[in-house]
């Protein structure tokens, strides 16, 4: 529970990424081929299954504290962020209706909760690609190896303060979305890694009930 309260908390202030080096701007013919294969391969995708890894670094701590777990989405608007260890919890996303478990007891959120609706927000706008047109963020598109990185900055001075910026780091082969690196101002930093993909393999909505 305090992994994902931690990353709700980060994400609702619009958080973002770690040490890359890259140039100033993005190379347009990059940008161009990134957002047309990532439309290509979501028009054809209608679920994902995956496994996370979340690695929250934080400058007070020896180690950092680390969580595991399951990855689901289904369009148009369902998802669920099930965590499993180091303890059990889940946040599931049904269109405007946001339930999470603790580990000891199913309580149904208000949407109207800014720290609920960033979350949500992010992770379905970084899933559909929305995020790549949101005016909240410079966006900037470069490639390393055979993956994709999309570094998006806030623009808003006082989200600077506490919070630097984002990468999103996809295979540029199937496109799913593999990293998401997240930096604060202060040198503390969360990553997450999505592993072993699968796509349109969910065939009904039970497990998001």
């Amino acid at each position: 529970m305090q992994k994902i309260l931690l990353l709700i908390t980060i994400i609702s202030t619009l958080a973002m990424i770690s040490g890359f080096t890259y140039s100033t701007d993005s190379e347009p013919e990059i940008e161009d081929e990134f957002l047309k294969k990532f439309n290509e391969a979501n028009q054809k995708m209608t679920s994902i299954q995956s496994d996370f890894t979340q690695k929250h670094v934080m400058q007070i701590m020896e180690e950092p504290i680390i969580s595991t777990g399951k990855f689901y989405y289904r369009k148009p608007d369902l998802m669920k962020w099930d965590q499993l260890t180091p303890s059990p919890y889940y946040f599931i996303v049904t269109g405007d209706k946001v339930i999470k478990f603790d580990g000891k007891k199913r309580k149904e959120l208000s949407v109207n909760n800014p720290q609920v609706s960033y979350f949500k927000n992010f992770i379905m706008s970084t899933v559909d690609g929305s995020i790549f047109q949101s005016k909240q963020f410079e966006t900037l598109y470069t490639t390393k190896g055979d993956n994709y990185h999309v570094l998006l900055t806030p623009k808003d001075k006082n989200t600077r303060k506490r919070i630097e910026k984002i990468i999103l780091t996809f295979d540029n082969s199937t496109m799913a979305l593999t990293e998401l690196v997240i930096k604060e101002t202060g040198g503390d930093k969360m990553i997450i890694t999505f592993t072993n993909q699968q796509f349109n393999i969910i065939e009904d909505n039970s497990i998001f009930e």
